[in-house]
C-alpha cells in the first residue's frame, strides 16, 4: 500500500463498506428466493460472510501501514497522557531540558575550540612549522628563515607568516581595541580563505610598495564595531593614529589561526611597521608563526625529510644565528586537538549531568506507572498485548524527551548568545567561534535519543511485566508496601548521590588547584593595590617613552590616594606572554657546541619600580637615577639566573654582555613568574628603561586604598599630558591573578556549575522517592498515629529509609571519584587527584543536602491527621 492509500483511509474504508453490504444483500436474496424468511436468509448470509469487523481489521491489516497507524495511536494516546497530568509532564520536561541542553551547550563549546577543522579548503593538508633549538621546540621563526622556506621547500605549495601584534585602538572610542595579525602577503591564499567583501592580501597584488596601507578585517568586528556598513570596504579607518584602508571582509567563520583569541583585523608585515615597529630584519628575532599548505600528492613523511635536510644546509650557512636549529612540522589536525583533554573532561561531567536526569525522569515515571497498575492491568485483560504497552511507554518517554530536547536546544542557544556577558572582564578577549548548526541538531537529536532510552527502559519493563491477577484480587496496596517495588527507584536514586559526588568532588579539585596557583609566590607582593595603565603614543605625536614616561610617573606620584609610582616596559603576569628576550653571553660558561648564546627574557623598568611592586632586591642595589642612557650598562638578574650560571654567588659585579653592549651586574632580585602563576622560574633580568629603546610602557601606582579611586584620577592625568597618548588597557593585580590562572577558573565555574545542576537534580530525585513512599504509606502512619506512635519515631523511619539511600550513594561516590581524580590528574596543579580534602567535603556536603532533601516529607508525615488516614485509600 502505498502513502497516499494511507492517507486516505476513510474514503476506503467506505468502499468496503459497501463491498461488504452490497456482498451481504445479494446473499440474503439469494436465500430468499431459495424460501427462506427474510430475517433467515440475511442471519444465514452473515454467518456465511464471518465476523464483518474482523473481515475489516484484517483488510485494512492488508492495505494499510499498520506500525504506523499504531505509532500514530501511540503518539495521540501519549499526548493525551501528558496533558492530563501537566505538573508531571512540566518536571520531566524541565529537568531533560537542563541535562540536554548542559550537553549541546558543552559540546558547541567543546566543536568551537577543539573538534572543529579550521575554515580552509582540505584543512588536512595544512602543517604548523616549529623551531626545535637546545633550548627545546617553540613555534616563533624569524622572518628571514620564512622567505628561506618559502623559496626553497618544494614539499609546500605556500608558506604563510603571522605575528601577533597585540592589542591595537581603532578609531571608534578611547576603549575600542583590536587584535592584528601582521601577515606574510600569501597569508590568505595558503589557508585558501576567499573574503566575504573586497579582497584579500595576496603576493601579486601587494608584494610590492603601495603609498596606502590596506586592512583586512574579521566579520565580526564589522558587524559589533563598524555597524555592519555595506560599502565598508574603500573606506578609511584610524589605527594608532595613522590611516588605513579597509580593502576586505573575512567569512563569518574565519577568525584567525588562534581559536581562542580571535583576531579582528590582518595587516601585511611590511605595513605593520608603520603602526608598531615589529618588522623584523635579523635571523635572531624569531617572532613570527608559520603555517604552510603541502604540495599534491606529497606526504607528511616526504615533507618532514626534505625540511630536516633543509635545515641542515641552513644551519651551514648561518651558522652564528642557525646552529644547531632544526625544523619541525606538525599536521593542522593535531594543532586543532591541543583542547580535547579538557574538552572531553566537560563532556564527560556533562554527560553524568544527563545521566543524572534521566535517572530521574525514570523515577518519575516508575512512580507514574505504580500509580497506573490497574489501567494496564486492564488494558492486558482486554487484549492489549505487552509488547504494545512497552511501546506505549517508549512512546510517551520520547515525546517527553522531545519536547525536553527542544526545550534544551534552545537553553543552549540563549546561553551561548550570553557568551561575551558571562566572560569576566579580564577575558573579554576570548571568544571562539560558536557555531550553531547541524552538527549541534544532530548532537541534540542523538542525546535526545539516549535520554529516551535512559529514562524510558525501567518504566516499559515494568508495563512488559504488569501483574494481572494481583491487581484484579486487589493486592495493589498490599504490593506498595514491599520494599522490593522500590529497588529499581531506589537504585535510581543511589545512583544519582553517587554522580552527583563525582561531579562536586571534581569541582573542589578544581576549586583547590585554582586556590593554589592565586597563593603561589609570583615575585610581587600581591597584597599591593597597584593598578597599571598601559600607554602607547600614536604615529606623529613624536613622544618618546623615554621622556613621558617618568613625568607622568611623577606626575602620578603626587596625586592623592598615591604611594608610590614607577613604569615599566610591562609587567609580570600581564597578557604579553612571556615578553622580550636577548642574546646574552656570558664569559667563561661553557656553552653547548651547536649554541653561540643564551637568550634571556627581560624587562626594562624605572629606578622606583622594585619598590612599588614589591619585589625584593637580594643582593646589591637597585637603579637609581644616576643609571642614564650616557652611563655605564647596567643590569639586574633573577635569583635563578644568578644560582644557575654563577653558581658560588658571586653574580654581582660580573659583566655580560646583553646583545651587543657589554654590562654590568649590579643587583640580584628574587625570581619572578612572568607569564603564568604555575610556571618554573626562569633566568630573567632587568634593564633600566633609560637605557632602552622600546616604544611602550606602561605607569604602575601603589594605592592607598581601592586602586579604582586612583585609576580616573590618573586617566584624566594622561589626557591632560597630551593627545597623542592613548590608555591601551589598564589592570589591577587581581586582574593579573585572573588572567594567569584563566583555564583553572573557567574549567572551575564549568565543572562547578554543572556539578550544582547534578546535585540539584540528585537531590530533586531523593526527595521525589521519600515523597513517594510518605503518600503510599499514608494509611500505615494513620494506623501508627493511632496506635501512639510519636512525631519523632514517624519522621524517624523516613528519615533513616532516605538517609539509608543518599549513604550508599555517598560510599558508592568516594569509590568512583578515586578513579574520576586519576583521569583529571594532569588538569590540576598542586592538588592530589584522591585529595581527602575534597572527597570529605563534598560527602559531607552531599549527605546533608540529603537529609534535608528527607527531613521536609517526612516532616510532612507528622502532620497526617489518623482519622483522615484511616479512610484512605
Amino acid at each position: 500500500m502505498s502513502w497516499t492509500q494511507f492517507f486516505r483511509r476513510k474514503r476506503m474504508m467506505e468502499d468496503l463498506d459497501k463491498d461488504i453490504r452490497d456482498f451481504i444483500e445479494r446473499e440474503t436474496q439469494d436465500n430468499i428466493e431459495r424460501g427462506m424468511s427474510p430475517e433467515e436468509a440475511r442471519y444465514a448470509a452473515l454467518r456465511k460472510f464471518g465476523n464483518v469487523t474482523r473481515v475489516k481489521e484484517e483488510t485494512w491489516e492488508l492495505w494499510s501501514l499498520v506500525w504506523l497507524e499504531q505509532l500514530w495511536q501511540d503518539v495521540r494516546f501519549g499526548v493525551r497522557m501528558l496533558a492530563k497530568n501537566p505538573g508531571f509532564t512540566a518536571v520531566a520536561v524541565l529537568t531533560l531540558a537542563l541535562g540536554i541542553g548542559a550537553n549541546t551547550a558543552v559540546f558547541t563549546v567543546v566543536d568551537a575550540v577543539a573538534l572543529r577543522p579550521l575554515p580552509a579548503p582540505t584543512p588536512d593538508r595544512l602543517v604548523r612549522l616549529y623551531v626545535k633549538s637546545p633550548q627545546g621546540v617553540e613555534r616563533y621563526f624569524s622572518y628571514p628563515d620564512y622567505e628561506d622556506i618559502r623559496r626553497q621547500v618544494r614539499s609546500f605549495s605556500g608558506v604563510a607568516a603571522c605575528y601577533r601584534s597585540g592589542k591595537f585602538l581603532n578609531s571608534l572610542d578611547e576603549s575600542s581595541e583590536v587584535l592584528i595579525d601582521d601577515v606574510s602577503p600569501d597569508y590568505f591564499t595558503v589557508l585558501g580563505v576567499k573574503p566575504l567583501l573586497g579582497r584579500t592580501f595576496s603576493r601579486e597584488l601587494d608584494g610590492g610598495v603601495q603609498s596606502e596601507t590596506g586592512v583586512v578585517i574579521s566579520y565580526r568586528l564589522w558587524q559589533s564595531r563598524l555597524a555592519g556598513d555595506p560599502a565598508i570596504i574603500g573606506k578609511e579607518i584610524k589605527l594608532n593614529g595613522e590611516t588605513a584602508t579597509v580593502i576586505g571582509v573575512t567569512p563569518p567563520h574565519f577568525q584567525g589561526l588562534e581559536r581562542l583569541v580571535p583576531t579582528d583585523m590582518w595587516l601585511l608585515i611590511g605595513r605593520a611597521s608603520e603602526f608598531n615597529h615589529a618588522y623584523p630584519a635579523g635571523r635572531n628575532d624569531r617572532e613570527f608563526e608559520t603555517v604552510a599548505r603541502l604540495s599534491e600528492g606529497v606526504t607528511i613523511e616526504q615533507a618532514r625529510s626534505e625540511l630536516d635536510a633543509f635545515s641542515h644546509r641552513l644551519a651551514a650557512a648561518y651558522p652564528e644565528a642557525n646552529r644547531g636549529i632544526t625544523f619541525q612540522l606538525v599536521p593542522e589536525t593535531k594543532q586543532e586537538g591541543r583542547m580535547l583533554p579538557i574538552g572531553l573532561l566537560l563532556m564527560a561531567v556533562v554527560g553524568l549531568v544527563l545521566v543524572i536526569a534521566c535517572a530521574n525522569v525514570a523515577g518519575l515515571l516508575l512512580a507514574r506507572a505504580e500509580a497506573r497498575r490497574r489501567e494496564l492491568a486492564l488494558r492486558v485483560a482486554l487484549g492489549a498485548g505487552r509488547r504494545r504497552l512497552a511501546r506505549q511507554a517508549l512512546t510517551e518517554g520520547l515525546l517527553l524527551s522531545t519536547l525536553g530536547g527542544a526545550l534544551g536546544f534552545a537553553l543552549s542557544c540563549w546561553l551561548i548568545s550570553f557568551q561575551r556577558v558571562l566572560m569576566p572582564p579580564a577575558f573579554a578577549f576570548l571568544g571562539p567561534d560558536m557555531q550553531v548548526d547541524l552538527r549541534e541538531v544532530a548532537f541534540t537529536a542523538g542525546v535526545t535519543l539516549a535520554a529516551t532510552l535512559l529514562s524510558t527502559l525501567a518504566s516499559a519493563f515494568r508495563a512488559w511485566r504488569v501483574g494481572l491477577a494481583g491487581v484484579l484480587k486487589g493486592e495493589e496496596a498490599a504490593l506498595v508496601h514491599r520494599g522490593h517495588r522500590f529497588t529499581a527507584r531506589n537504585l535510581m536514586v543511589a545512583g544519582q548521590i553517587a554522580l552527583s559526588v563525582i561531579l562536586m568532588t571534581t569541582s573542589l579539585l578544581f576549586l583547590r588547584s585554582l586556590y593554589r596557583a592565586r597563593n603561589l609566590p609570583v615575585g610581587f607582593d600581591t597584597h599591593k593595590k597597584l593598578a597599571v595603565v598601559k600607554l602607547f603614543a600614536l604615529e606623529g605625536s613624536r613622544l618618546r617613552p623615554q621622556q613621558f614616561l617618568p613625568l607622568l610617573a611623577e606626575r602620578a606620584a603626587g596625586l592623592p590616594g598615591v604611594k608610590r609610582a614607577a613604569y615599566a616596559f610591562r609587567i609580570p603576569l600581564s597578557d604579553s606572554g612571556s615578553g622580550m628576550n636577548a642574546p646574552v653571553s656570558i664569559p667563561g660558561y661553557q656553552l653547548p657546541e651547536s649554541q653561540s648564546n643564551i637568550p634571556i627574557y627581560l624587562n626594562a623598568v624605572s629606578p622606583e619600580y622594585f619598590q612599588t611592586v614589591g619585589t625584593r632586591i637580594l643582593q646589591g642595589r637597585a637603579f637609581t637615577s644616576a643609571d642614564g642612557p650616557e652611563s655605564l650598562r647596567v643590569v639586574i638578574i633573577s635569583e635563578t639566573m644568578a644560582r644557575r650560571f654563577w653558581p658560588h654567588g658571586d653574580a654581582v659585579g660580573q659583566s655580560i654582555k646583553v646583545g651587543e653592549r657589554n654590562t654590568l651586574i649590579v643587583g640580584i632580585a628574587e625570581d619572578v613568574k612572568i607569564g603564568e602563576t604555575r610556571e618554573l622560574p626562569l633566568p630573567y633580568m632587568y634593564l633600566p628603561y633609560s637605557q632602552t629603546t622600546y616604544g611602550e610602557g606602561s605607569v604602575i601606582v601603589e594605592a592607598a586604598s581601592d586602586p579604582a579611586t586612583v585609576i580616573s584620577l590618573l586617566r584624566r592625568e594622561i589626557h591632560s599630558y597630551s593627545q597623542g597618548l592613548v590608555i591601551r588597557h589598564v589592570d589591577t593585580v587581581q586582574s593579573l591573578l585572573d588572567l594567569s590562572t584563566y583555564d583553572l577558573m573557567l574549567e572551575f565555574r564549568l565543572i562547578g556549575i554543572l556539578s550544582l545542576v547534578g546535585v540539584f537534580l540528585a537531590v530533586v530525585g531523593l526527595y521525589g522517592v521519600v515523597a513517594f513512599i510518605v503518600g503510599s504509606r499514608t494509611r500505615e502512619i494513620g494506623i501508627r498515629l493511632a496506635l501512639g506512635a510519636g512525631p519523632r519515631q514517624v519522621k524517624g523511619v523516613f528519615l533513616l529509609q532516605g538517609l539509608r539511600l543518599a549513604l550508599t550513594g555517598v560510599c558508592v561516590g568516594v569509590l568512583a571519584a578515586f578513579a574520576a581524580g586519576r583521569l583529571v590528574a594532569g588538569l590540576i596543579y598542586s592538588v592530589k587527584p584522591y585529595d581527602p580534602v575534597s572527597m570529605a567535603a563534598s560527602a559531607a556536603a552531599v549527605t546533608g543536602i540529603a537529609l534535608l532533601a528527607c527531613y521536609l516529607p517526612a516532616r510532612r508525615a507528622t502532620k497526617v491527621d489518623p482519622m483522615v488516614a484511616l479512610r484512605y485509600e
